[in-house]
């Protein structure tokens, strides 16, 4: 039993270790990005994103705001898929108890 959850530990602890590093080294390339291009008109106006499915649009055209949008979402999904897996490995063990809290 120690084994397993030994192995749980692990899962998630390296969840959080690699979605901490993409979502860091994502806000860095778009802070880089940012800061190498020509300054906008308006100052903030590139962080204005009034619509979700903005992020996703502007990333194909390679918009840096996108890609510290982008960083920050995963660094809000990173626990929660955590929190998820936790609740995966409670539930393949039937402790149905913990599962629910």
């Amino acid at each position: 039993m120690t084994q397993k959850k030994e192995k749980v530990y692990s899962y998630v602890g390296t969840i959080l270790l690699i979605g901490s590093f993409c979502a860091a080294a994502l806000l860095v390339l778009g802070l880089g990005i940012l800061l190498f291009q020509a300054p906008p008109k308006d100052h903030f106006s590139f962080l204005v994103r009034p619509y979700f499915s903005d992020i996703f649009l502007n990333l194909l055209r390679g918009d840096p705001a996108a890609i510290i949008n982008l960083g920050i979402l995963l660094m809000v999904l990173t626990p929660f898929l955590r929190v998820v897996v936790a609740v995966l490995s409670f539930l393949w063990e039937k402790d149905f108890k913990y599962a629910a809290i």
